[in-house]
């Protein structure tokens, strides 16, 4: 049966394009105020931007140097929200920001961001945000430059384990709750009636089929891609342009710190150290893009402006440009702004209503960290487009695959897997795989694991996810590719040997699960490797 068997002709209250962390977001809070809702994206959910991220759930400290404070104020909100919805994903970090003589940032000024970031955060479970001494400084992290040190700030914030799995639950919870969601679709043209937009045509890039969907509300979370998907409708009533594209790029290094650093390049840009899974993370670069986002990577310079930052407070010898990894790029989705150098444009999402009545939304400035109350506030607007009124749901069930009431159990209860090693022969590493992967819906992997004969084999020899994961992300994940796999159901595309162990042994299991002709594998092994060559692109340009 056809993915997309009975969709064409279908009406819905509201048409979601775009499977980020705002579409999926907004399909969900959608979803579960029981409005009808169709979301289509061109890729695999998360696939762009939101997969290109710090990895990080924050306040952003940053934002209150350019006075964003409304900005921090709901993004600390949003933090302490996603911590509560997500145990299994979101996890605390400590920051340092060291302070050096002659530095951009000296003790006062360092002092009163501390101060403002406590004073704005809710309900504080760690420690006191403070400065610290030098030598408390170099207690806590050994490797920091000690030359010039003065102290440093120490904060919290939030780690996030993958934003590929927390959008996913996004996408999976709106689907449990009725909506149709639909990854590799496109939409390629739009009707328009006396109501402005009220129909898309939507193309199937598996099948090559087309359906028709009307929508009374369009909701347009198309990211880096928002402006086009507004010409495509022609709509223009905002601008000809409503968006400003940045690119960011990271590089993953050895990891060499326990704890995240934040710190400045020359040009006074944010950078952040960040230990994640084996890796020490640097990024992000911010530089104006109007390039294509589908064809993109980092350059040998970028790199090289990261590195540079990071040795100036982590004068370790892997900080090396022979040391990197792999890098990532992506294109942020900013509100139009003239003027103002690019890291100085707001990362506050905006929702700019056009068309008869406000009925086409599009949504630029997204931040991750605040992706629930975009979809909040983007439910409130499209409920009261449509004449109706429910309050929206999305803060109070959790997104770990369940959908019941977050909070009610103690993330520290369910995650502690003593019984399950016992009982199903898994060990710890793996275990702690499906409980960061699924959060309290591991169990029914345990299960499937135990129903198929290789459920509990590894994928992949250098990584502990197991056979049973490749089984739940084709039956109950909507992955049809074999990158849908190793880069967002699971995490072994993000290790250290970016899945070429396992990619042909695993992409033959999913040809014989999905059906796939031998064409068909050579075609989903080549475009995993080239994905794998964008990655070390930066090594020769």
């Amino acid at each position: 049966m056809s993915r997309l068997a009975g969709l064409d002709g279908m009406a819905f209250d509201a048409v979601v394009i775009g499977g980020g962390m705002a579409g999926a977001g907004v399909a969900r809070d959608l979803a579960l105020r029981g409005v009808s809702v169709a979301l289509f994206e061109k890729g695999d959910f998360s696939s762009g931007t939101t997969s290109r991220s710090s990895k990080l759930i924050h306040g952003g400290l940053r934002y209150l140097e350019l006075g964003d404070f409304r900005l921090v104020r709901e993004s600390l909100r949003e933090k302490k929200t996603l911590e509560r919805l997500a145990p299994h994903l979101v996890r605390p970090l400590p920051f340092l920001v060291p302070i050096y003589r002659g530095g951009p940032r000296g003790l006062i000024r360092v002092r009163i961001g501390m101060w403002l970031y406590d004073l704005l955060t809710p309900g504080k479970s760690t420690d006191r945000y403070r400065v610290i001494r030098q030598v408390d400084t170099l207690a806590l992290e050994p490797s920091i430059r000690a030359e010039g040190l003065r102290g440093a700030g120490y904060y919290f914030d939030d780690l996030l384990l993958s934003p590929e799995r927390l959008c996913l639950e996004n996408a999976l919870s709106a689907v449990r709750h009725g909506a149709r969601a639909h990854n590799y679709c496109q939409v390629e043209e739009m009707g328009r009636g006396g109501r402005g937009v009220e129909s898309v045509r939507v193309r199937d890039l598996l099948s090559g089929q087309v359906h028709t969907v009307r929508g009374a509300v369009i909701v347009n979370c198309a990211g880096p891609w928002v402006d086009r998907i507004r010409e495509l409708a022609g709509i223009a009533e905002g601008g000809s342009r409503i968006l400003r594209t940045t690119k960011g790029i990271h590089c993953l290094l050895p990891r060499m710190t326990d704890r995240a650093i934040y710190l400045s390049g020359e040009d006074e840009r944010m950078i952040f150290v960040i230990p994640w899974r084996e890796f020490t993370l640097v990024g992000t670069t911010d530089t104006d893009f109007e390039g294509d986002p589908d064809r993109l990577w980092a350059t040998r310079d970028e790199v090289t402006y990261l590195l540079a930052a990071a040795e100036r407070a982590l004068p370790d010898p892997r900080v090396a440009f022979d040391r990197v990894v792999y890098t990532y790029s992506g294109v942020r989705p900013l509100s139009w702004e003239e003027g103002l150098p690019e890291s100085k444009v707001s990362r506050e999402h905006r929702v700019v209503l056009e068309g008869p009545e406000g009925r086409f939304m599009s949504v630029t400035g997204t931040k991750l960290t605040c992706f629930r109350s975009l979809a909040e506030e983007v439910g409130d607007l499209v409920m009261a487009r449509l004449g109706r009124s429910r309050p929206s749901r999305s803060a109070a069930l959790a997104l770990d695959g369940l959908d019941e009431e977050a909070g009610k159990v103690e993330a520290r209860v369910w995650m502690d897997v003593s019984e399950e090693m016992a009982a199903s022969g898994l060990s710890r590493e793996t275990l702690q795989i499906l409980v960061e992967t699924y959060g309290r819906g591991y169990s029914r992997v345990i299960e499937l694991a135990r129903k198929l004969p290789d459920g509990t084999d590894r994928l992949c020899p250098r990584n502990p996810e197991i056979v049973a994961q490749l089984h739940q992300a084709v039956r109950e994940e909507m992955a049809v590719s074999l990158q849908d796999v190793l880069l967002r159901r699971t995490g072994i595309g993000l290790s250290l040997c970016q899945g070429l162990d396992c990619a042909e042994a695993i992409g033959r299991r999913m040809a014989e699960l999905c059906g796939w002709s031998p064409r068909r594998l050579d075609a989903e092994l080549s475009a995993y490797r080239q994905h794998v060559d964008r990655s070390q692109r930066f090594r020769t340009r």
